[in-house]
């Protein structure tokens, strides 16, 4: 897959690449339709809803409920969606990891698993967690100086539905100080005006360096904004080589069982049966 001089220039200088329809947009329904199957099984299971077969403004307003009422629910809904195979396969397609190379990754490794986004204020505990604030994913990701972050849209994403907002050419400043907050960190120093927002359709994908300075937009439109986003390092970088391929991220699971007396013999037996 070859990239023309003029594109790698931009990402060079500007820090970032929108590809328009890059992925057949089927492929992008499948994934939000079946996280939005998975909100589903537990609104049934609540009795939120009567039925799955229910339209788009009947989901949006009973998934409020769920995270009212059943919030611990919610969350295992939204754990579950980080997980999903078409998600997970779509992060490895090779017209992604062949692009990757054309960008300058030599040997394109995963940083972290993949990351569904379904941003709503009123599916937030704080603002942070639907309009996440100035920052780079770098500082989270330490790894190869080139990494890269692919950005894809789940739906149509307008600025009033809180497009995302970069600021180009920041990657080239190098890490920016940043302070801690209740989602992770943010950067205060750069001016509201620098920022520009990148509306996408559906197919789209949005390739950007760890180190561009990026925040989610103001979602105005009281509807969930659905995304993903996948992050790679590169293993053949001289300083990532040299840090001993550093890596930040602590995946472990809890001592306790969940669910106290679960499972009984008899419910693994008809499991089996």
């Amino acid at each position: 897959m070859n990239m023309n001089e003029k594109e790698l220039n931009q990402y060079k200088e500007q820090g970032y690449l929108l590809f328009k329809k890059f992925f057949d947009p089927q492929e992008i329904d499948k994934i939000r339709n079946e996280a939005k199957d998975i909100f589903l099984n537990q609104l049934v299971e609540k009795q939120i809803i009567k039925s799955k077969n229910i339209s788009e403004d009947e989901f949006e307003k009973a998934i409020i409920t769920l995270f009212n009422d059943h919030f611990e629910a919610f969350a295992n809904c939204g754990k579950q969606a980080q997980h999903l195979i078409s998600l997970h396969r779509i992060s490895l397609h090779e017209k992604l990891i062949g692009k990757l190379r054309d960008l300058g990754l030599h040997f394109p490794v995963i940083s972290t698993r993949p990351v569904m986004y379904f941003n709503k204020a009123r599916l937030a505990k704080t603002e942070e967690f639907y309009r996440v604030p100035p920052h780079q994913d770098w500082r989270s990701m330490q790894g190869s100086l080139n990494s890269m972050v692919v950005w894809i849209p789940l739906h149509n994403v307008t600025e009033e539905l809180g497009a995302l907002k970069i600021v180009p050419g920041s990657h080239t400043l190098g890490l920016f100080e940043s302070r801690e907050n209740a989602w992770y960190r943010q950067i205060d120093e750069i001016q509201p005006e620098k920022f520009i927002s990148v509306e996408v359709e559906t197919g789209d994908a949005l390739f950007f360096s760890a180190f561009l300075v990026h925040s989610s937009g103001n979602n105005v439109l009281d509807r969930i904004r659905w995304s993903c986003h996948f992050r790679y390092n590169d293993l053949e970088e001289a300083t990532f080589i040299q840090r001993g391929y550093a890596h930040p991220y602590i995946y472990k699971p809890i001592q306790e069982l969940i669910t106290p007396g679960f499972p009984r013999p008899d419910q693994i037996k008809n499991i089996f049966q």
